[in-house]
């Protein structure tokens, strides 16, 4: 094992994970925190633990980040990457506080831009689209609002760390190793990144870094692999496309499927924030209904929403019913998992597009999922994948919600078309 990452979520670990595959590195990512990590770190070079700790407490998530450090040889392993959201959602500073304590470390460099999908940063602040990130839509997260945009003060608000944007041509203070520092380094384009990479090696500050999936390109190229990847391989040509991001931009690349020819359906709001769903009639009669399009359809699109104004249904929903919004986004999931796991087995599919990592989360806990294969990048945000359980194998293209153009679904399409589906 060359390398461990620590990620938040799973499309974004799936989306970092495949960085590593692209350059025929093996890559694994899991869910599960007891995984046995030291039988599969003689066959992997690169292993993507998802602690799915966004929407938890603060406090939860650092102990987390580092437990999971706790079970690996420090000693053996040359990197360790912290994996944060490219829009900084979640418990950022607290995590970052776990990783640095779970390595017993004072220093880490952090490069939050990704240039390629659109995330660039300069003096500190983080832009998405040439957009200040406080003036766009994840401003509006359902669970995580940012409303900063200068990234020392998002981690400040967290953290008790010191983050300073540094020049990554300054030299690193050696008294500043005495006290916990993070240095956050500014990206506008490739070429700054791989510079910082490049600076980051020669400093040998490379072992510890913080970042996303654009840098996570950058530390292929200091990684040397003696395994393979896998290959990509279809059994099936039907496609399910289950899209359970509220995100604007997914909802207007549903869209765009619609408008291409995807047949496509929406479940009921008020049906699938139950926690009864799966005992209800209405459960019974949505299964059979969508058996039944899928029947019909080889390219069918199913929605938890249909509607831009879901968010503000959700928020009257909590307040009217008392419950928080991360117990009915857990609803939705966890419904939602469960009729499409449903539908896999009783329909054999073996080929899924999901859309949004809650909803993926859901889908993968019900088939009994242990990990997944990140096989390939469609597009920046956009990876094939393979998910493995006890009794199931199945190909799977994901999307983090706020990731990609209107017209995404035609890049899938022509990956699906050059695979003959």
């Amino acid at each position: 094992m060359k390398l461990v990452i620590i990620a938040d979520d799973l499309t974004g670990a799936l989306d970092t994970g495949v960085q590593f595959s692209k350059k025929n590195m093996s890559a694994i990512v899991t869910t599960d925190l007891n995984f046995n990590f030291e039988e599969i770190s003689k066959e992997t070079d690169v292993i993507v633990i998802d602690t799915e700790s966004r929407h938890i407490p603060a406090d939860e998530a650092k102990e987390r980040v580092k437990s999971v450090l706790s079970k690996f040889d420090k000693e053996k392993i040359k990197f360790f990457y912290k994996k944060t959201d490219s829009t900084l959602r979640g418990n950022i500073g607290s995590e970052i506080e776990g990783f640095m304590e779970g390595l017993n470390i004072n220093e880490v460099s952090f490069i939050p831009a990704f240039p390629l999908g659109k995330r660039t940063v300069k003096d500190g602040i983080l832009y998405v689209d040439n957009i200040k990130l406080a003036e766009t839509q994840f401003a509006m997260d359902i669970l995580n609002p940012v409303t900063e945009s200068f990234i020392p003060d998002i981690i400040n608000k967290q953290s008790e760390i010191k983050a300073k944007v540094k020049d990554i041509n300054e030299d690193f203070d050696p008294q500043d190793e005495k006290e916990k520092h993070i240095y956050i380094f500014d990206s506008e384009n490739m070429e700054d990144m791989k510079n910082i990479g490049k600076v980051l090696y020669n400093k040998n500050k490379l072992n510890y870094t913080i970042g996303n999936a654009g840098f996570a390109e950058v530390l292929t190229h200091y990684i040397k692999s003696d395994t393979k990847k896998e290959d990509i391989i279809f059994h099936d040509d039907r496609i399910l496309f289950v899209c359970g991001s509220v995100n604007i931009t997914s909802l207007k690349q549903c869209k765009y499927a619609e408008k291409i020819g995807y047949c496509s359906d929406s479940l009921k709001f008020s049906n699938i924030i139950s926690e009864d769903y799966k005992s209800s009639d209405n459960y019974i009669t949505d299964k059979e209904y969508l058996k039944e399009k899928i029947n019909n359809n080889k390219k069918f699109l199913l929605r938890t929403s249909d509607s831009e104004d879901v968010i503000k249904k959700a928020i009257e929903y909590t307040e009217k019913n008392s419950i928080s919004m991360e117990e009915l986004t857990s609803n939705i999931a966890n419904s939602t998992g469960q009729l499409v796991s449903d539908l896999i087995r009783e329909h054999e599919i073996k080929n899924l597009i999901i859309f949004g990592g809650d909803t993926l989360m859901g889908i993968l806990k019900n088939i009994g999922c242990q990990y997944v294969i990140p096989i390939s990048e469609i597009f920046p945000g956009v990876v094939f994948t393979r998910a493995v359980g006890k009794n199931t194998v199945i190909n799977v293209i994901t999307k983090a919600g706020g990731f990609g153009e209107e017209s995404i679904i035609e890049r899938i399409n022509e990956f699906l078309e050059k695979h003959n589906i």
